[in-house]
C-alpha cells in the first residue's frame, strides 16, 4: 500500500497527514507555527519535526515506510532556506524521495483540479505564485512591502491604524473604526489609543494589534466606507500580483483558477473578492477565483502521492478533503 506525508507549515501552524493512494486519511497532527523568518529556526525545526512525527504516530506507521513526502512551509523562499529546515527533516529518516518548498504550491495543489494555475496567500505574510501546463513555477518573493508583496493581515491592520490616525487629524474621513479599536484594545479614546501605538510600536506590528483584520471586516459589513476602500486596496494588490504570476508564466490566454488561500480569506469579503478578480483579469481575463475551503495540507499530501509515482486513486482527493476539513477545521464539507 502506498503511503505518503504531506505536511505544511505556516506563521500559525504546522499540519501533518499520513495518507494512502485512495485518499484515506491514516493519520494526522498539528503543532505550533513553523515559519522559520517568525519563529526562528529552532522553533520551526521542532514544529515540523513535532506534526510529522505525530502524524506518524496517529497512523501506527514507522518513518521508513513511508514512500514520499512533501513539506510545503512559509518561508522557504530561496534555496538556502531548504538547506536551512533539512536539520529538522533529515533525522526523521523518512522512506522514498522528499521536497521541500514554499507553502503556496501546496495550497495552489489543494485548490485547482488540474495541478497548474494561480495561487495568492494571503494570512500572516503574502506570496502569489503559479504554475502553468508545463511544470514551469514562479512566485513572488513573499517578504513583505518592501519588497513588493502587499496584501496580508499585518497591512491590513497598519491601513485600519492609518485610518484612525487620519481621522484624528484631518486628513482623512470618519470611520468607526476609531470607536472599534479603541474598545478592541481597550483606551479610553482615539488620543490615548494613537500615544499608545505610537510609543509601544510605531511600525503596529506588536501583538494586540497586529492582527485587526476581523474589526475591518466587520466594519465593512456596517457600511463603513474607510473600511470598505481598506479591503479594496488589499484586493486590488492581491489581483495585481495573480496577474503578474499569470504573465510571467505565460498563461494570459488561457483559462486557470486563481486559489485563494489563507486566513485573510477565511470570512469571504465581497469587496475584497471583486477587486482581486477585476485586477487578475486585467492580466488574464480567463483567471477565475477558488476560494480554498480545505486545508492546504491536501494538496501537500497530493503532490507526495504524485511523487511516489503511481496513480492517485479514483476519488482520492474528495476523500481526503472531506477528512481533513473534519479533522482539522471541525467541518463537514459542503454539499
Amino acid at each position: 500500500m502506498t503511503t505518503v506525508l504531506g505536511v505544511d507549515g505556516g506563521g500559525r501552524k504546522t499540519y501533518a497527514v499520513v495518507v494512502d493512494a485512495f485518499g484515506a486519511l491514516l493519520g494526522a497532527a498539528t503543532a505550533g507555527p513553523s515559519n522559520w523568518e517568525m519563529a526562528g529556526v529552532d522553533v520551526a525545526r521542532d514544529a515540523i519535526a513535532g506534526a510529522a512525527d505525530g502524524a506518524l504516530a496517529d497512523a501506527g506507521i514507522a518513518r521508513g515506510a513511508i514512500e514520499a513526502s512533501v513539506f510545503g512551509l512559509a518561508g522557504v523562499d530561496w534555496p538556502s532556506d531548504v538547506d536551512r529546515l533539512l536539520g529538522a527533516i533529515r533525522p526523521l529518516g523518512l522512506g522514498g524521495p522528499c521536497r521541500i518548498l514554499n507553502d503556496a504550491f501546496v495550497a495552489l495543489r489543494a485548490g485547482t483540479v488540474q495541478p497548474w494555475g494561480v495561487v495568492v496567500v494571503a494570512g500572516t505574510g503574502t506570496v502569489a505564485a503559479g504554475r502553468n501546463p508545463a511544470g514551469e513555477e514562479f512566485r513572488t518573493l513573499g517578504e513583505g512591502a518592501i519588497f513588493g508583496d502587499f496584501g496580508d493581515e499585518f497591512d491590513v491592520s497598519e491601513l485600519a491604524v492609518r485610518a484612525v490616525a487620519d481621522q484624528y487629524t484631518g486628513r482623512g474621513p470618519s470611520t468607526a473604526l476609531s470607536e472599534m479599536l479603541c474598545e478592541h484594545l481597550g483606551a479610553g479614546s482615539v488620543a490615548a489609543l494613537l500615544e499608545r501605538l505610537c510609543r509601544e510600536d510605531p511600525r503596529i506590528r506588536s501583538p494586540e494589534v497586529q492582527i485587526l483584520t476581523p474589526l475591518v471586516l466587520e466594519a465593512t459589513e456596517r457600511g463603513d466606507l474607510v473600511a470598505r476602500s481598506i479591503l479594496e486596496r488589499i484586493g486590488q494588490a492581491l489581483g495585481e500580483a495573480a496577474g503578474l504570476v499569470a504573465t510571467r508564466l505565460g498563461m494570459r490566454d488561457l483559462e486557470f483558477d486563481v486559489v485563494c488561500s489563507g486566513n485573510l480569506f477565511r470570512t469571504p469579503n465581497r469587496y475584497l473578492l471583486d477587486q482581486l478578480e477585476l485586477e487578475a483579469r486585467r492580466a488574464a481575463p480567463g483567471a477565475h477565483l477558488e476560494l480554498l475551503e480545505i486545508p492546504p495540507v491536501v494538496g501537500a499530501a497530493l503532490m507526495a502521492l504524485e511523487l511516489a509515482g503511481p496513480r492517485i486513486g479514483v476519488g482520492a482527493k474528495p476523500r481526503l478533503s472531506s477528512a481533513a476539513l473534519k479533522r482539522f477545521w471541525g467541518e463537514e464539507p459542503s454539499a
